[in-house]
């Protein structure tokens, strides 16, 4: 077994080439990861399968899908095998996505000023060109996941890559009941922090200018419903005339 002081990486020098890519095809799974032979990666295969039977949806496996393929990329740039990975691949790949810059299809164009910033109206934060703290706590979300599937089967590494923070002054899982299944203990070790936002809003002066903008009392109706319950966008747009009458 490898420990961790004994890998030592040069983070800033590895490129991880772009490897195989995610697919919707027709069936049951509607996404799917390929090899660059167009050829589905089947242990990623099977856990989306299981993944998608549990109730996710398939915005979820899509999610799921391209953080496996990441990973899927990182193994082969480090040449390591997917069931023989320790904590060390996860601890280098979290340095890596820490400085390392997105994959883009091409070069931005009028957004590269505001990439990173914040608007100053809207107070929202524009995605910059950097991997954010919460993509790489649900890149590790989603392999502990993924390698718990395959140790509960049986066909997996005995233990996950995926650690959880050591815990201090006791032993995660003391006094275990051993009729009782294991539960998950502390955060993951690797998980970096994800800074604290002032809450969005816009000032009397804004709102007012929103709804004076607004020509319909309809508008400005759904736009209060929506402010006032805290609905999502996709609810708000799906709402229709009720076409039946009382009495």
């Amino acid at each position: 077994m490898r420990s961790l002081g004994q890998i030592e990486r040069n983070i800033e020098k590895i490129q991880v080439p772009a490897w195989g890519r995610v697919v919707a095809v027709e069936g049951v799974v509607p996404w799917l990861v390929v090899d660059s032979s167009g050829r589905p990666v089947e242990p990623i295969q099977r856990y989306l399968r299981d993944f998608l039977a549990q109730g996710n949806r398939p915005g979820s496996v899509r999610s799921y899908a391209y953080d496996l393929l990441r990973w899927w990329r990182w193994l082969r740039t480090v040449g390591v095998e997917w069931g023989k990975a320790t904590s060390a691949e996860i601890r280098d790949l979290v340095l890596w996505l820490r400085q390392a810059s997105k994959p883009r299809s091409s070069p931005r164009t009028s957004s590269a000023a505001t990439a990173g910033t914040v608007n100053p109206i809207t107070r929202k934060r524009y995605l910059g060109d950097q991997y954010e703290p919460t993509t790489i706590r649900h890149s590790n979300a989603v392999l502990r996941a993924f390698y718990e599937f395959w140790i509960e089967i049986g066909e997996g590494p005995l233990v996950s890559p995926v650690p959880l923070q050591r815990m201090r002054g006791r032993r995660p899982n003391a006094h275990h009941n051993p009729m009782e299944p294991y539960r998950a203990e502390g955060r993951l070790r690797y998980n970096p922090k994800v800074p604290k936002r002032r809450p969005r809003a816009l000032t009397d002066e804004r709102w007012n200018g929103l709804f004076g903008a607004m020509r319909w009392h309809r508008d400005r109706a759904i736009l209060a419903m929506g402010i006032s319950n805290a609905a999502r966008a996709s609810e708000l747009l799906g709402l229709r005339g009720n076409r039946h009458r009382l009495g």
